[in-house]
């Protein structure tokens, strides 16, 4: 089992990915198989990798519009699939709880010392499920709130965290600006523009990319004192209204390591996000070996038509893919040979997309 204590995860860098939501014990299984034979090609380079999957998902909107309700997760059931992944591969759990209400049944399936609890930006100040969460053992990933990074903010919440092992704080992009009237203004629409014109941004993003909020993070004293690592969401802050946006998810997975000095990243990977019942557009794919394009929610835009993926112009970069770019940036880091690099590449190599477990 990998050692997510902050000590053991010293010197290190972690990867986080899985479905947005489990939807069939079937599927969470089959990506949790593929994230594992990431885990095992980046163990030498001191790359841990751990498993997303969330068994609550709240959404925006409870009903669509025809007055149906929506998905909204498999709920504690999810929690015992996620309990089997962690036994049967080893890799360490993320996995959200929505409220105090729920929090006993974290305890019941999964493992304090190994799993986290995520408490996701909607959730982020409240202060009933973080004092709950805070009387566990377990390890905490806290998103950021939707409104951005505010430092005294994450400082109060992370307070309220009494008890918990690791604590991660995760950047997920921000809303864009609303005028306090509601009103479209002028000069906040040309602000607007030429900060998407920026390095790092993106017209069409779901959130604005804060990326650069970890430099003021970092600058803080409690924050420091208590040891908090930082995390950076990609697949929130872009979204995926289109496949140039699924590759900005993963060309910005890659700078939160190599530019940013982030500890982990969490990303969306969903190998067959054309069915997906929630998130389908800014899901990654495991790797192109073998697919089965019309499976994947690749070559189509925002709206996601099940079984309409198809080879698209522009290619998002898969785990796999990022999985070899942060090999690279490692390898003299930690000293290994080019022996070991073509080891490494080979196991990844060997992930296929029509794996099962």
């Amino acid at each position: 089992m990998q050692d997510m204590s902050k000590a053991g995860l010293a010197g290190k860098i972690t990867i986080v990915a899985g479905p947005c939501a489990l939807e069939s014990y079937g599927q969470a299984m089959e990506m949790a198989y593929k994230v594992s034979l990431v885990r095992d090609a980046m163990e030498p380079f001191g790359i841990v990798v751990g498993y997303r999957g969330g068994a609550w998902k709240p959404r925006t909107k409870p009903d669509d519009e025809n007055g149906n309700g929506v998905f909204e997760g498999v709920r504690e059931e999810g929690l015992r699939w996620l309990g089997k992944i962690g036994d049967t591969y080893g890799l360490p759990i993320f996995t959200e709880c929505m409220s105090e209400d729920d929090v006993r049944h974290f305890g019941r399936y999964l493992d304090a010392e190994r799993d986290f609890i995520q408490i996701g930006a909607r959730n982020s100040q409240n202060f009933a499920l973080l004092y709950n969460v805070g009387g566990m053992p377990f390890n905490v990933l806290l998103k950021s709130p939707q409104h951005g990074v505010d430092v005294e903010e994450a400082v109060g919440s992370i307070m309220r965290l009494k008890r918990n092992g690791t604590i991660v704080y995760c950047v997920r992009g921000q809303k864009p600006f609303i005028p306090p009237d509601g009103v479209d203004d002028k000069r906040l629409q040309e602000y607007m523009e030429k900060l998407l014109s920026s390095d790092g941004q993106c017209r069409g993003s779901r959130n604005l990319n804060n990326i650069s909020a970890i430099k003021k993070l970092r600058k803080d004293l409690y924050l420091s004192d208590r040891g908090v690592l930082f995390a950076y969401d990609p697949s929130h802050t872009f979204g995926g209204a289109d496949d140039s946006l699924r590759r900005m998810i993963g060309e910005q997975a890659v700078k939160a390591f190599t530019d940013y000095d982030y500890d982990m990243v969490e990303v969306e990977v969903n190998d067959r996000s054309s069915h997906a019942k929630c998130d389908a557009n800014q899901a990654l794919l495991s790797t192109t070996t073998n697919v089965v394009w019309s499976e994947t929610n690749v070559g189509q835009g925002s709206k996601i038509v099940p079984g309409g993926g198809k080879e698209p112009a522009v290619m998002p970069l898969t785990l796999v893919d990022m999985a070899r770019e942060l090999a690279r940036y490692r390898k003299s880091e930690v000293g290994l040979s080019n022996n070991d690099m073509e080891n490494a590449m080979r196991k990844l190599d060997a992930i296929s997309w029509d794996m099962r477990p």
